[in-house]
């Protein structure tokens, strides 16, 4: 099953890991002089339009303890770390610099987590329910409303689709699944009227005051847009504090993106998103809500989002609904319209672990040199007692914390609601590094978001590196559409050390055999 990510792949532009918001900072540097800052540190991915946009990005904020607001400028080396302190109190060390327009940024050599009774709770033993505010939210003189603030309500809070608004799944009815029963969300709408929406706020900017530019740029404004929001939401008596996420809904086009991550306001951090028309449905919202709670991208083998494998790459659409239409002003106001779809993939095995929705009970853990035969159960079964996954330690590598590297192997059947859209049945091996270096160069990656886990192909070198193509293969015949390994096939990994055998299927999973010579 193709999606539109495909046509990403002719329209290439330099990604970067260091890119920059645009509010000023107060009380400024001297430039290059060398110091430490304390304060809360944000994460920000920018997603890409699936047919029309290009870049993108991902961007950190620090929001320091002494008020000052500061984009951070992040090495290449630094950068996976620094998405493990997404939210956290951080103490960064570095230099100040020039920045975007003149404006000041900050360039980290360094980054230490404090601790912080604010800290959020990654491991929770029952159901977490996480309150976001939708805030809807025109563009000065652009009166268009593309859904009423039920449509939003539904899209996250029902436990069954709501078809006849042309929506076949809702946000909170995939995280409990993917959580194991760990995660919902509850969503409440503010606009005119507070919580009682009856109409869009209204921005004090037009479109072009907060992104001037179009698919092919990254420039928007996001905290200009959240601060001038959380003023008019203020002034219609909600209180924000009552939340975990602010979803900022605009009502038309912002940059090449859609947006998600954090945001601090009032000394509080928030998970926020910043959507346009096109990301507001539950497979957009899935992925960016996937972000403000501290998840990076995966894949990024042979392009960006390479991997149907995970709803944090490219993920896939087994149903898609037209649900509405807009005038996009990054199309010239052309009329178009609106797709609702059901997420296809489930989260990595590994990003739920990290997450602490699969207990060390339900892990194998392989660190010595040894033979042993588990039995997987695949990943979308509800939680028991069984295994869903293997973690291969690796020898003179660490296997746990943020510069932890190891082998995970899970087992992926697709027959369960969001996992459903996958291209195949088998088991599937990632390579998992907490500090992996971000991607330096190569003609197929229009951006660079890389993320922690890249997925191990059972057939390599069946895409075309050259051309950026299938190379004139059928799905799901190249790349990593055909990555998983099915019964009587074998990854063996000599410079590691390691060989993993899948010897047998059932209903529920798959039997496999590690082998640890180092």
């Amino acid at each position: 099953m193709k999606d539109a990510f495909d046509g990403f792949l002719r329209r290439l532009s330099a990604g970067a890991i260091a890119l920059f918001a645009t509010l000023a900072v107060a009380s400024p540097l001297s430039a290059a002089e060398t110091t430490t800052i304390d304060g809360t540190l944000s994460v920000r991915w920018g997603d890409p339009h699936p047919s029309l946009g290009s870049g993108g990005g991902t961007f950190f904020r620090l929001q320091a303890d002494d008020g000052r607001s500061l984009p951070i400028e992040i090495t290449p080396q630094l950068a996976s770390v620094a998405i493990t302190a997404h939210g956290r109190h951080v103490r960064v060390g570095g230099t100040a610099g020039a920045g975007i327009a003149g404006e000041q940024s900050f360039q980290a050599t360094s980054l230490t987590v404090l601790p912080s009774p604010q800290d959020e709770q990654l491991a929770p033993a029952a159901l977490t329910t996480k309150k976001v505010l939708f805030i809807l939210l025109k563009y000065k003189s652009d009166a268009q409303t593309p859904h009423s603030a039920t449509f939003y309500k539904n899209l996250t809070n029902l436990d069954t689709a709501s078809t006849g608004m042309g929506i076949p799944a809702a946000i909170t009815q995939f995280y409990k699944a993917t959580s194991y029963g760990r995660l919902a969300w509850k969503g409440d709408v503010a606009g005119v009227g507070g919580l009682a929406a009856t109409g869009w706020l209204t921005l004090p900017k037009t479109k072009t005051g907060y992104a001037n530019c179009g698919w092919k740029g990254t420039c928007a404004d996001l905290d200009g847009i959240a601060a001038d929001a959380l003023a008019l939401v203020k002034a219609q008596g909600v209180n924000v504090t009552a939340y975990d996420n602010l979803a900022f809904v605009l009502n038309d086009d912002l940059d090449c993106c859609a947006w998600g991550g954090g945001y601090t306001y009032g000394g509080k951090h928030y998970g926020a998103t910043w959507e346009p028309p096109w990301g507001q449905e539950a497979g957009t919202y899935v992925h960016e809500f996937g972000h403000s709670i501290g998840l990076p991208h995966s894949g990024w083998v042979y392009y960006a989002y390479d991997s149907p494998w995970d709803q944090m790459s490219r993920g896939t659409k087994p149903t898609q609904l037209v649900c509405g239409s807009y005038n996009s002003a990054n199309s010239s106001n052309a009329v178009t319209k609106l797709y609702c779809s059901e997420p296809g993939s489930g989260f990595l095995t590994p990003y739920k672990a990290y997450l602490g929705w699969v207990p060390a009970s339900n892990i194998k853990t392989i660190s010595t040199v040894s033979t042993t035969t588990v039995a997987l159960e695949e990943t979308a079964r509800p939680l028991g007692t069984a295994y869903k996954e293997v973690k291969i330690c690796l020898k003179g590598e660490p296997c746990t914390g943020t510069t932890a590297h190891y082998l995970s192997v899970e087992a992926r059947i697709a027959n369960a609601r969001y996992e459903r859209g996958l291209p195949g049945n088998g088991v599937v091996i990632h390579d998992v590094k907490m500090n992996r270096s971000s991607i330096t160069s190569n003609s197929c990656f229009f951006n660079l978001q890389f993320g922690w886990a890249m997925t191990i192909d059972s057939t390599p070198r069946d895409y075309d590196s050259v051309a950026c193509s299938a190379g004139g293969r059928a799905y799901p015949n190249y790349g990593l559409y055909n990555a998983q390994f099915g019964v009587g096939k074998t990854y063996s990994n000599t410079t590691l050390g390691v060989k993993v055998q899948v010897v047998s299927s059932s209903s529920t999973g798959y039997t496999v055999k590690v082998t640890k010579s180092k």
